[in-house]
């Protein structure tokens, strides 16, 4: 329900009147204006560009045909009186917050968790329990980018081989040991 001192027509009626009579209202017909064309605020208008009609999501909607920002429109249109409850929310920034208003949009790292998820799942379980853990916390130290063969992961070199065995949780007297069986089986 609108508040007592708005307009009648926003009290869930026709919104034909806020786009003609309160809008529409406040702008010079011009030459060849008519009901709901008139005279641009943002430029000088000597041929009626502007139209101006109810819309069906928002209440008012506007269009220059000399191709003014909506944005400017609904500024000269406050600026000429117009009450912001007849405007609705057009011309207003895509993004703006509104109290209670989820913003939504993409985070990043959460991209990134996602291609780090689908790495995990493309690594084969036929693998040791001990080297799947390694080729998940390679995953995870990455950027999420995962070669086709997964197991290009493990590095060869025995002092980082060791090193991710233990930042993944392998015990260490299985470090070496699986190191070993690692290298004679080349990665199978």
């Amino acid at each position: 329900m609108a508040a007592p001192d708005a307009p009648l027509c926003h009290l869930g009626l026709d919104p034909g009147p806020c786009a003609y009579v309160h809008v529409a209202a406040v702008l010079p017909i011009g030459r060849e204006g008519t009901r709901s064309v008139r005279l641009c605020p943002c430029h000088d208008d000597r041929k009626a560009s502007l139209s101006i009609n109810p819309g069906r999501i928002q209440r008012v909607v506007w269009n220059c045909g000399a191709e003014c920002d909506p944005g400017d429109i609904r500024a000269a249109l406050l600026g000429k009186g117009v009450d912001e409850s007849c405007l609705g929310r057009y011309g207003l920034p895509k993004r703006q917050i509104q109290p209670g208003m989820r913003v939504q949009g993409y985070d990043p790292a959460l991209i990134a968790d996602v291609k780090r998820l689908r790495a995990i799942e493309k690594i084969p379980r036929t693998i040791n329990g001990k080297l799947y853990l390694m080729c998940v916390q390679a995953v995870f130290e990455g950027d999420g980018d995962l070669p086709p063969d997964p197991l290009v992961l493990l590095p060869v070199n025995a002092d980082d081989f060791v090193a991710l065995a233990k930042r993944a949780g392998v015990e260490r007297r299985y470090r070496y040991e699986l190191y070993k069986r690692w290298i004679r089986s080349d990665g199978a």
